[in-house]
């Protein structure tokens, strides 16, 4: 990357154009999170998982947990059990969505995973090459990583390489770890975080981010508009001299980045912005951002609904309604769960699965016949 400012249009085929695809092939917005939380008492963990006590799974955590520092043997089997049982339950989950639900985007969280210890990222690992192992069989997965990271440039590339990276530019291995297509990252530190320039002032340091994108495809989300509760305290803050708030701002800012390093092919970038669904959308932040595509968090648990996303949704050209990814993360996850319209049996998980999804896709369309989302130009895409 010799020239980083005025480049001419990209034309590798990115995980954004790649991403609207599946979605054609999957008729919905959806991407549910395969993210197996551990929940609190092993009795409950049993509850949702099952037990494990034997088998492939169980005897890798054992060996693993052997490891660490975790010296108490009855600890490291129950923990092994444990985990045993929940990649069981995630990698069977996601089987049901590929196979019977027909969904081909997923959005998971890094925090999920760290939960358990350092031995959740071979977990995380594990249910990333079993998707890939899907993908051979049925044709494209999106798979994107929520793991918010946001740092000096020198420690960026890390998270760049460790996520949606490899081992080559280092080590000169074609290997990677975890095979994410996208991943987010927080830009409250600067531009530089971004990794979109080569830095020559003290140490070296590559352009990245911008790489990564131009020349292999990935895409990266900057978190601009959050679902949790008191994101507006900051989010919103009026900043005078540019007269906006701050999440315009950023949205303006990641913007004017996709013209200028050229990040624009068959009308989307690989850049986006995470722009929560409990707050109600104007239009505002797409307007800034015209070819980013957008994660819409909150559907589920923090009752984000449609109708506050659907003006962020691209309103001309090819990808007319799309543009955006509408996670629903626990109660996809659990959908057997009574409190998330299921049987409350795991035995069920197939088939309230398939009625959840297709739950989901009925309010979608219902939310793209309202008014003002006809009036605005945006129209449904499947």
């Amino acid at each position: 990357m010799e020239t980083q400012k005025s480049l001419p249009p990209m034309e590798v085929k990115h995980a954004h154009i790649e991403l609207a695809e599946a979605q054609r092939v999957q008729k919905t917005l959806l991407a549910p999170g395969p993210c197996p939380h551990m929940f609190y008492g092993v009795k409950e963990n049993r509850r949702v998982y099952g037990r494990v006590t034997k088998g492939e799974e169980y005897e890798y955590y054992e060996k693993l947990l052997a490891l660490t520092n975790l010296k108490n043997k009855t600890s490291r089997r129950i923990k092994a059990e444990l985990m045993a049982a929940a990649e069981i339950y995630t990698k069977r989950i996601i089987q049901i969505w590929v196979e019977i639900c027909g969904l081909r985007t997923f959005k998971d969280q890094d925090g999920v995973y760290q939960g358990w210890g350092p031995p959740g990222d071979f977990m995380m690992m594990r249910v990333g090459d079993f998707v890939r192992e899907l993908e051979k069989k049925y044709g494209r997965i999106i798979m994107q990583h929520d793991c918010k990271r946001g740092d000096l440039g020198a420690t960026m590339i890390g998270y760049y390489d460790r996520f949606i990276g490899s081992l080559w530019d280092k080590l000169a291995i074609k290997h990677s770890y975890l095979k994410y297509d996208t991943m987010n990252i927080q830009v409250y530190m600067g531009k530089d975080v971004a990794l979109l320039d080569e830095v020559k002032k003290k140490n070296y340091i590559p352009a990245q981010g911008l790489k990564l994108m131009r020349e292999k495809g990935k895409g990266i989300i900057i978190v601009d508009v959050t679902s949790n509760d008191t994101g507006p305290e900051y989010q919103e803050q009026f900043i005078p001299e540019r007269g906006k708030t701050l999440q315009e701002c950023v949205a303006e800012d990641v913007g004017s980045w996709t013209i200028q390093y050229g990040l624009i092919n068959d009308e989307l970038s690989p850049l986006g912005l995470v722009t929560g669904c409990t707050r109600r959308s104007t239009g505002r932040i797409r307007a800034l951002c015209p070819t980013g595509t957008f994660w819409d968090p909150g559907f589920g648990n923090q009752g984000g609904k449609f109708e506050n996303v659907m003006l962020d949704l691209i309103r001309i050209g090819k990808w007319n309604g799309q543009g955006a990814i509408f996670i629903d993360e626990t109660s996809k996850m659990y959908c057997f769960e009574k409190k998330f319209g299921g049987t409350g049996k795991v035995a069920d998980m197939e088939k309230c699965a398939l009625r959840a999804v297709n739950k989901f896709r009925e309010l979608e369309y219902e939310a793209y016949q309202a008014p003002e989302v006809k009036d605005a130009g945006i129209r449904y895409p499947f």
